[in-house]
């Protein structure tokens, strides 16, 4: 600041110098001489504007400045418990669906869930999971109190897997307790439980012309494989096998829920998908991706989006302005609202099922031999017992397909891969779930 003055100073000596200096001329001057002193007195003008600004400039901030340190009637408003409460109260109420009464009763629903789930458990398993549970914040005091959880508080598991024993020898006391579960025997594979358990599974997951009926299918062809028998080396010398197999697309008119899949019908449902991209395009944040978001929570139909994703698609497609638009791309492809749902609803469990683990088809062939929730459902409540048991049938059913069908998706895993393992796992906001 006082730098900038003395500059100011500077050049206002300097211009009142110059002007005494021009009235020491002689009076016969030129007209280029008086041209430069009316500019000389212009750009003294020019400076002494310039410093009036600059001084209002500094006053005006001062002013501010004093006004503030003496305004005493500024209200601070305190933050306290009360204030930070009201906030979140605030924040939850008009952002979860039902506000705090709604979640407030799924985290008590939520503890008795993990309250029974703990019950279920064998009590050799406490003495890996207690100590982590003991340790984690705001559990309630009706899980810490269970019998066998509250005395494994600060302890170290006993029966020690053989692979484990010498690291919790040498590093035990180092273990987070989230990790006492691998100390169990049981979380170790034997040669012996794997024998008894993937023994006569291994053919489910390698499905081709010569896979042998299970029940895992439903067969609704008998002369399937004669009609997709392997080439006889005759044919291949002929060159009759290199020629490519035409699949035609089955009629819009005919796609029904027990049509077979061919790979007509996979190929123009894989281009329509090209098609609605570039209609619709993928910003997630537009009037149309919003919408179906927005249907997926008012709904609330998670287990209808799980098990038949396109088919609930196009139901809420139905009830929006972009109706006609959608339906007049995806007939570009040879299709309806109705037979587009159904037949990509068909080539996503079809791909589920050709690509499932072991591991899911042997509790595929567990639960299919249930006609009724097991015994071990019995210590939780009526309404868990049944959203468990709906739970095994919704699983059952994504995991449901034909032989037909599962043959037909066969040669187009790579391009099934990339239209539908983009976007968060969902396409158009609609969850496709394990067949990536």
């Amino acid at each position: 600041m006082i730098k900038i003055v003395f500059l100011f100073s500077l050049l206002l000596v300097h211009s009142a110098t110059a002007q005494e200096r021009l009235n020491w001329q002689p009076l016969e001057v030129t007209v280029v001489e008086e041209e430069e002193e009316s500019k000389k007195e212009t750009s003294v003008s020019a400076f002494k504007e310039a410093e009036g600004r600059f001084k209002s400039l500094m006053d005006q901030l001062k002013e501010s400045v004093e006004n503030k340190r003496n305004d005493k009637n500024r209200k601070v408003e305190a933050v306290n418990q009360e204030t930070v409460y009201s906030a979140i109260v605030e924040m939850i109420e008009t952002s979860y669906p039902g506000g705090l009464d709604a979640m407030l009763e799924a985290n008590e629903k939520l503890e008795d869930d993990i309250y029974r789930l703990i019950l279920m458990l064998p009590k050799y398993v406490y003495q890996y999971i207690g100590p982590f549970i003991n340790e984690m914040p705001y559990v309630s005091d009706r899980i810490l109190n269970i019998p066998g959880i509250k005395e494994t508080k600060g302890k170290f598991p006993t029966r020690i897997a053989p692979q484990m024993q010498e690291y919790a020898k040498k590093y035990g006391k180092y273990m987070s307790t989230h990790l006492y579960i691998y100390l169990m025997p049981e979380a170790w594979a034997t040669t012996t439980r794997e024998k008894s358990t993937f023994k006569g599974y291994n053919k489910i997951i390698k499905i081709d012309e010569n896979t042998k009926p299970d029940d895992l299918f439903s067969m609704n062809n008998q002369t399937l494989l004669k009609k997709h028998a392997l080439l006889s080396p005759e044919r291949y010398r002929t060159g009759e096998a290199l020629k490519k197999q035409f699949r035609p697309q089955t009629p819009a008119n005919q796609v029904t829920q027990t049509s077979a899949l061919t790979e007509g019908d996979v190929e123009a449902a894989l281009a329509s998908f090209e098609s609605i991209e570039k209609e619709f395009g993928n910003n997630r944040f537009d009037d149309f991706h919003t919408a179906l978001r927005d249907m997926s929570l008012s709904d609330n139909n998670l287990m209808g989006e799980m098990l038949n994703p396109m088919q609930v698609l196009v139901d809420k497609i139905k009830r929006l302005p972009e109706k006609e638009r959608f339906e007049k791309t995806i007939a570009k492809n040879g299709f309806t609202l109705d037979s587009w749902g159904i037949t990509v609803d068909k080539i996503i469990k079809a791909r589920r099922v050709a690509t499932m683990t072991p591991a899911v088809a042997l509790n595929l062939a567990t639960w299919r031999r249930l006609d009724k929730p097991p015994k071990s459902f019995d210590v939780l409540s009526p309404h868990d017992r049944q959203v468990s048991w709906d739970s095994i049938q919704l699983f059952l059913g994504m995991y449901t397909s034909t032989r037909e069908n599962v043959l037909a998706v066969k040669n187009y895993g790579d391009k099934i891969r990339k239209v539908f393992a983009t976007r968060d796992m969902m396409f158009i906001e609609t969850p496709v779930y394990g067949i990536y």
